[in-house]
């Protein structure tokens, strides 16, 4: 089997820190979304429901970055001082995945580097805005810090990477659209080795407003017991954020578990936040001519179904049309929320995860569903699960999909 070697992955979800966590969690089912208190998502008026990452302070982080990776403690202290929380926990993410696949820190000019995402210090920028407009100045690296670009700079002063870094925006195909592009840079030689990372989503009071102003989120007052995120579903209202962060470490070579065999992306040609059922089949089939398999070869596809009315209905009819009911699907976001730019990554960590521990994590809240498939049940099953499509679409008309397979 050809393909893109997964040599180490790494997550911060609600489950906790690190990806037996996360695999611990699926297994459960037990969902890691909860309600919120007063000022614990800041900006954020609805729904009043998330799943949150336990806290960490500064030197908790720097301390679990070490334990993975001792030679770059002494960097910490400088990398992580006063930076954004969803740095901190981005890095916790790639410093596991980097470890995991043999990785040590020491500067690597074979190591490339993908930040998934755009407008990835939103939050950071509404809040120096807020205080110029009370008379106050921005802090004294906000020249530097306001990029997205800053997140590619401190991941790799952190981690050693001195190949080529980029960060891809995709919407909420983001983290998915990273790993495409971090799956060509190897395949064109660029790099040997390629470390993709997801930061959890940063968004100002105003970017909250206006995904309420297009009813993206969730409406928690028509759910009475707070089951507010139901992919699939008919009673589904919009997404319910998760706080997250994701990192793959793939290799052009080596020894693994998992491969990534087949890849593509697709544009609909529209500035809209409306799926094309066209540019989601097509996405998906390109994923799987790329990986010489037909939709019968596929056991599970891990669906990015958000919880939203007319994105999960395209999602499943797309689904229908090309694989009709045979293999399992389901949806990781009913138990840990929708991270945005990390959605991708950490759901295509949970993909490794069930081929690897060989079982389907179950579908949330899922009792009307949009349209008849073969849907996960409310619990945990345990299957072989050799080969899962990963799909991933974001407003303005991005489509992405890969394929995993494992080596057994």
């Amino acid at each position: 089997m050809s393909g893109i070697a997964l040599l180490g992955s790494g997550a911060v979800t609600g489950f906790g820190v690190g990806v037996p966590a996360l695999a611990a969690g699926l297994r459960e089912g037990r969902g890691a979304i909860r309600p919120l208190v007063d000022g614990e998502w800041p900006g954020l008026a609805r729904p009043r429901f998330a799943a949150m990452v336990p806290n960490l302070d500064e030197t908790a982080l720097a301390d679990r970055v070490a334990e993975a990776l001792p030679a770059v403690a002494d960097r910490l202290g400088r990398t992580l001082r006063a930076a954004r929380r969803s740095l901190g926990l981005g890095l916790l993410a790639a410093a596991e995945a980097l470890a995991g696949g043999g990785g040590d820190g020491a500067p690597d000019a074979d190591l490339a580097l993908v930040v998934a995402g755009s407008n990835l210090f939103a939050g950071a920028l509404a809040e120096a805005e807020a205080r110029r407009l009370a008379g106050g100045r921005p802090g004294a690296r906000h020249g530097v810090e306001m990029f997205d670009t800053h997140a590619v700079g401190l991941l790799s002063e952190a981690l050693g990477c001195r190949g080529p870094g980029l960060t891809v925006g995709g919407a909420s195909a983001s983290g998915t659209v990273a790993i495409v592009t971090a799956i060509d840079l190897l395949r064109v030689g660029r790099a040997r080795r390629c470390l993709v990372v997801g930061l959890p989503a940063d968004l100002g009071p105003a970017d909250w407003a206006g995904l309420d102003l297009i009813a993206a989120l969730a409406d928690d007052r028509s759910v009475a017991d707070g089951r507010v995120c139901r992919p699939f579903d008919a009673a589904a209202t919009g997404f319910v954020p998760g706080e997250m962060a994701g990192a793959l470490l793939l290799g052009a070579d080596g020894e693994a578990l998992v491969r990534l065999t087949g890849s593509a992306l697709r544009l609909d040609g529209s500035a809209q936040p409306s799926p094309s059922p066209d540019g989601e089949r097509r996405v998906m089939r390109e994923a799987l001519t790329g990986a010489g398999l037909g939709s019968d070869d596929i056991d599970l596809i891990s669906a990015h179904a958000t919880s939203t009315p007319l994105g999960d209905r395209t999602e499943a009819d797309a689904i229908a049309e090309l694989f009709g009911d045979r293999p399992v699907v389901n949806a990781a976001k009913g138990l840990i929320g929708h991270g945005l730019n990390a959605a991708g990554l950490v759901e295509t960590v949970a993909a490794a995860v069930q081929i690897e521990n060989g079982f389907v994590h179950p579908n949330a809240h899922l009792e009307n569903p949009v349209r008849p498939l073969r849907y996960a049940g409310g619990r945990a099953e345990s299957r072989t699960v050799r080969r899962v499509l990963k799909t991933g679409f974001g407003f303005g008309g991005f489509n992405a999909a890969l394929v995993l397979e494992g080596s057994a």
